[in-house]
């Protein structure tokens, strides 16, 4: 007979005939892995922080997933880059109030027509003359950003290319880049180089660059593979090192809302940032905090020293003193999101779960467009079992980047728990058309498809994700799983034998494999697989009623009743339901 508890089979038929006792073992053991299969494939894969896109782009606590915008036209060769940018590229004299010249620089033409440098080209500066194709046009500030270190130029009658602005959010770590800049006045130079690395700033990143920058080159063009204005690079000395960093494009074309009178200490305020970028390039720690704590000294009002102090304490493992330093970031200044989501992340890190998730609220409220702020609400969510919270958290993300696969794969697993299985689906298929390449969501998508019964599907999905990751344990387990169900069991053992290989401390993988020894007759094997299963974890309950059931089938009592005591303590259902095919086994002619 057959006897419901709950929604799982659990009794069994016993009796002595050798073949209905075979029937019975392959039954048993399908029941259990049937019940471990559950347990693993409802088991969603977590959203990866550093899940790539098609384009080799992550996310990470410090930086958000940035997609090419749709106008984006093909990459140009360089040639093409320098033969279109340099049009757009201006020398600029500083001349003093003597009449002697006390620097020079480059610049870029805007749209506006108005040129575009560093504010440090043009300091204490008398008399500015722009240099264009051999021809001197007067020029005179009309935005000047102390802080960020720019300022733009009026230079009537200039009649020049306008340069196409970019967009830093368009950019990875790796995408090539071209310098162009005039460091003599004179004849243009051209560099190409990588993005080496990007820090978030407002409204941007902050760019290192591999492409060389020479000296009196600061103020001319960073450009993109398409010939787009991305930032101004900046020459930069740390302890007789050159590093080359580009401010975003970003800053430039808000420089009219910037436009204010600096004090003094704002214009050091550019020195401290290249000491603190200098430090992080070189991960040493010690000495960001340092520099930091004499920034936050020497500037207490200025909020972005109290930000990178925080982010130096948390490099060094000193989270109770990062709160303090972030919060007083977002005292001077409580309009910035950044500020705010980086409050967010290290009350994360305090285990702060209700501060967490009210910070990160606050940086959406004041930017709804910044989309890490949204992916990491929607986390918090996620944690604090919030579900439709946290799916329009990941709904607002895909607003703003609707090519983020990874916040694709987050929806589907929040669909998942809500029983929106359609969606779930859905949710991963876009995910991997967007990233072909991104095993997780191919994991998801066929555990998706076992849990609806698609299992040809889910085989087929699972084979993407190891054509990825070859060595994903977790991979093979499920992909098991699916030939088991398709009734193809010498591969659901082969696929089991993958994943004990490469994970050999998974103790439900060797019940798994247990139970596919046992489906093929190799009664040493399974024995032994399951002995395995408890020795790694003592505490599986179903590799011991295996294990019990094991020794039932080969009259072995007193083992059996040995597993009877533990099962009784451990898991008394199953408890039950062992009891009951002990009494059929050993005494079968005494009614039960």
């Amino acid at each position: 007979m057959m006897k419901k508890n709950g929604n799982s089979c659990v009794s069994r038929v016993l009796c002595s005939d050798p073949a209905e006792r075979y029937r019975l073992r392959i039954y048993l053991r399908q029941l259990c892995l049937t019940v471990l299969c559950a347990l693993v494939v409802s088991a969603a894969i977590p959203y990866d922080a550093q899940a790539k896109s098609r384009h080799g782009r992550h996310v990470s606590s410090r930086q958000h997933l940035r997609t090419k915008s749709s106008y984006q036209s093909e990459p140009q060769n360089a040639v093409d880059v320098f033969r279109q940018a340099s049009k757009s590229v201006v020398a600029i004299y500083n001349y003093g109030d003597n009449g002697n010249l006390q620097s020079l620089g480059s610049g870029i033409v805007l749209p506006s027509g108005d040129v575009a440098t560093n504010y440090h080209v043009i300091e204490k500066a008398g008399r500015i003359t722009v240099i264009y194709q051999g021809k001197e046009y007067p020029a005179k500030p009309r935005y000047i950003d102390r802080f960020r270190d720019l300022c733009s130029l009026d230079t009537p009658g200039l009649q020049a290319l306008h340069v196409r602005l970019g967009n830093t959010r368009t950019l990875s770590v790796g995408a090539k880049v071209y310098a162009i800049g005039s460091p003599k006045g004179l004849e243009l130079t051209f560099s190409d180089g990588l993005v080496s690395r990007l820090r978030e700033v407002e409204k941007g990143f902050y760019i290192q660059t591999t492409a060389p920058i020479s000296l009196g080159s600061s103020g001319g063009g960073l450009f993109d593979e398409n010939g787009r204005l991305i930032g101004l690079p900046t020459y930069f000395l740390n302890q007789g090192q050159q590093l080359n960093f580009a401010l975003p494009v970003e800053w430039i074309i808000d420089l009219p809302n910037r436009h204010a009178a600096q004090t003094k200490t704002n214009e050091l305020a550019t020195e401290w940032v290249n000491k603190v970028n200098a430090e992080v390039e070189q991960q040493d720690w010690i000495s960001l905090l340092d520099i930091c704590q004499r920034w936050s000294t020497a500037q207490p009002q200025n909020c972005s020293s109290w930000r990178y102090l925080g982010y130096a304490y948390i490099q060094n493992g000193e989270l109770s003193k990062a709160i303090p330093a972030y919060q007083e970031a977002v005292r001077i200044n409580p309009a910035n999101a950044h500020y705010w989501s980086d409050l967010g992340a290290a009350y994360g890190r305090a285990g702060q779960q209700t501060k967490k998730i009210e910070a990160y609220q606050q940086a959406v409220s004041l930017d709804p467009d910044l989309e890490n702020s949204w992916i990491n609400l929607g986390i918090a969510y996620n944690e604090n079992g919030n579900s439709e919270k946290s799916l329009n958290a990941y709904q607002q993300a895909l607003r703003i980047s609707p090519d983020n696969a990874g916040s694709w794969t987050q929806l589907g697993i929040i669909y998942g728990r809500i029983g929106r299985q359609d969606k779930q689906i859905e949710s991963f298929q876009k995910a991997v058309r967007i990233n072909s390449d991104y095993s997780n969501a191919w994991l998801n998508l066929g555990s998706a498809y076992q849990k609806t019964g698609q299992f040809a599907k889910a085989i087929e999905a699972f084979k993407q994700a190891l054509r990825i990751n070859p060595e994903n344990s977790d991979g093979w387990l499920k992909l098991g799983f699916s030939y088991r169900d398709m009734c193809q069991f010498t591969k659901a053992l082969d696929s089991y034998k993958q994943a004990v290989r490469i994970n050999p401390q998974n103790s439900n993988a060797w019940v798994c494999l247990g139970v596919a020894h046992g489906t093929a007759l190799n009664e040493a094997e399974e024995l032994a697989a399951y002995q395995e299963a408890l020795r790694i974890n003592p505490e599986n309950n179903i590799a011991l009623f295996n294990l019990g059931h094991d020794y039932l089938e080969h009259g072995h009592q007193s083992k059996s009743l040995e597993v009877y005591s533990r099962l009784k303590v451990a898991e008394p259902e199953l408890a039950r339901i062992f009891f009951t095919d002990f009494n059929h086994l050993f005494y079968p002619n005494i009614p039960h």
